[in-house]
């Protein structure tokens, strides 16, 4: 009997059957967030705008009201829109997001056979040493390249300014030479996908150097863009009454991710699902239990390309900034096993203090992480306007970010429970 229950319970550990469970309505709003039918809550099939109607549901589902008389801000962006992208190379097919990228500032291009030109990245450094030679390397460099494939060899350098140009480098060539010829740069690194509000002269495939070598046969691609000037979305606004309503605290969150290249998704669960899933469930909470303050919920749209939401709710804002008492910004709230880092926690001290207290209390996380600060996530134009601020995200897991593995099912959300908790104790202590 002893043996059995023992086995039981090393089952009931291994297959997630333990004490921390995921929150049954976070799980599902990432669950719906990362579906098929949201394509990675982008700028194509609507995904980002999909969202928003989603989040403004819940928001009156939770009796959350109107700053006005609607839920949503809408504004208008220009965004450059990569609709599909193909590569083939020595005979394969690649994966989009698994094999390659594009860069997301790439014009449509279709193929053309061309011979190629490999940049080389030692004569490069080599260069460096006298202006005379690096002169020298530049007028070889633009020569060689005309009405050529450009290939940039797998090459790391010591220091990370030369990496920097080495990456940015055919941004020298002029838009005219990029005609009907397409740039590949191999890479070691982890292939990071992201978006860009501007259109590029040339088009860009970045490639996992493990289809890299000396004879190259680039035997089929395809780019397919579409630059918007005006991209109309929406952030989310919601406001609970408190107590005092003559201060407010902010909760806030981005909703959209990368989208989606021809049948390509990127889920984003952890990158922002899960930060969306947190703000709502802070919602639903608050909603049924009065806070001390009065709290406005705000969804983000269009964080990923450039803070483009929260900028424009800062300079058109929606309720008095100077009103604030403090916001909170959650961004990547999966995983947590290894605790919480907290941007601008080094800066408000007191803030700190407290939230730090009621964990060593409770004991809800293994640690709070100091940070300085940093304007990586939609807290930052708050700040900038001297607005008190925390941005906090998770450690640990599987790490997978702005790639196509960032899906509901690698997330574990073993702290979910006790991170609500926490925050939910620090927001009325405030």
């Amino acid at each position: 009997m002893t043996k059995y229950f023992s086995f039981l319970l090393l089952s009931f550990s291994i297959f997630g059957f333990s004490q921390k469970t995921d929150s049954d309505y976070a799980r599902s709003v990432i669950n719906q967030l990362t579906s098929e039918s949201y394509a990675g809550r982008g700028y194509v099939d609507e995904g980002m705008n999909k969202t928003a109607e989603f989040i403004a549901e819940e928001f009156e589902k939770f009796g959350l009201k109107k700053i006005g008389d609607s839920y949503f801000q809408e504004f208008s962006m220009p965004i450059n829109v990569i609709k599909e992208a193909k590569l083939k190379i020595n005979g394969k097919e690649l994966k989009y997001g698994v094999d390659f990228l594009v860069d997301p500032g790439s014009k449509s291009q279709s193929f053309h056979s061309r011979p190629i030109y490999y940049f080389n990245p030692n004569d490069f450094v080599n260069s460096l040493n006298k202006e005379s030679d690096f002169i020298d390397f530049i007028r070889t460099d633009m020569l060689q390249q005309k009405e050529k494939h450009v290939v940039f060899p797998p090459h790391h350098f010591e220091v990370d300014s030369l990496n920097q140009y080495y990456k940015h480098w055919p941004h020298f060539y002029r838009p005219e030479e990029n005609r009907n010829r397409a740039i590949f740069h191999f890479s070691k690194d982890k292939l990071t996908a992201s978006l860009s509000q501007t259109e590029q002269s040339f088009s860009r495939f970045f490639v996992n150097d493990n289809f890299y070598s000396d004879s190259l046969n680039i035997d089929d691609y395809l780019i397919e863009n579409d630059f918007i000037v005006s991209y109309k979305t929406k952030n989310i606004i919601g406001l609970i009454e408190g107590e005092n309503k003559d201060s407010l605290i902010l909760i806030t969150a981005h909703f959209d991710h990368l989208g989606k290249v021809g049948n390509t998704i990127f889920p984003g669960a952890s990158d922002n699902a899960s930060g969306t899933a947190f703000l709502l469930e802070l919602a639903k909470y608050f909603s049924q239990n009065k806070p001390k303050y009065s709290l406005v919920f705000i969804g983000f749209a269009a964080e990923e390309a450039g803070l483009v939401g929260s900028k424009y709710f800062v300079e058109n804002p929606l309720v008095d900034l100077a009103k604030i008492k403090f916001l909170l910004n959650f961004d990547i709230m999966g995983a947590g096993e290894e605790g919480i880092q907290i941007v601008n926690s080094s800066i408000f001290e007191k803030e700190y203090a407290l939230l730090d207290q009621i964990n060593s209390e409770k004991k809800y996380l293994k640690q709070i992480r100091k940070r300085g600060e940093a304007c990586n996530s939609d807290h930052c134009p708050f700040y900038e306007k001297g607005v008190p601020s925390f941005f906090t995200y998770t450690l640990g897991g599987p790490g997978h970010y702005h790639d196509v593995f960032d899906t509901s099912e690698s997330l574990y959300l073993a702290e979910f429970e006790d991170l609500k908790n926490l925050f939910i104790e620090f927001i009325q202590n405030l």
